[in-house]
């Protein structure tokens, strides 16, 4: 029991560590503090909901349900990045927040679409495994790479809509 303690606040530990460190980066590869912030929401709205439906469904936090906040940050973040640069320059060629956005998921999100479901049903294979660790692992992974998609062409767009002027009427 002690080993399941210390191995849960370390690696609540280093979440958070991940966290801050992952959100820096963000700032300095979007260019500007608030749209770097907010960039963060996209990737730890689907961690969250995950672990709030692992409550729900009364799924325990073990050796292998705690990779997953890791392994789903360190995927959603790449899509986060692929969306936020496209959005990027998008708005610079043209200065409307709506066009950028179609033109973001037009392109990008569906790669974004293809890689997400690529991964999400390779973690779902391990559902196909005998033990139930390996089958929670596989399910809650794949399914929180599935959020994280979500969150990246709803959540996002709904945040730069908020935080980025339109800078003309096109």
């Amino acid at each position: 029991m002690r080993t399941v303690s210390a191995m849960m606040h370390s690696t609540l530990k280093s979440y958070g560590v991940a966290v801050v460190i992952i959100t820096i980066l963000m700032i300095l590869l979007i260019g500007r503090f608030r749209i770097g912030v907010l960039s963060m929401a996209p990737n730890l709205f689907p961690i969250v909901l995950i672990l709030g439906l692992m409550g729900w469904t009364g799924i325990k936090l073990d050796m292998f349900t705690m990779l997953i906040g890791s392994i789903a940050i360190g995927l959603a973040v790449d899509d986060t990045i692929h969306f936020f640069h496209n959005f990027r320059k998008y708005y610079e060629e043209g200065g409307n927040v709506r066009n950028a956005v179609l033109d973001t998921l037009t392109t990008a999100g569906r790669a974004m679409l293809t890689t997400t479901m690529v991964l999400a049903i390779g973690f779902w294979l391990f559902m196909f495994a005998s033990m139930n660790h390996l089958f929670n692992f596989g399910l809650l992974t794949g399914t929180t790479l599935v959020f994280a998609f979500l969150a990246d062409i709803l959540l996002a767009p709904a945040l730069l809509a908020i935080a980025t002027p339109d800078r003309n009427d096109g």
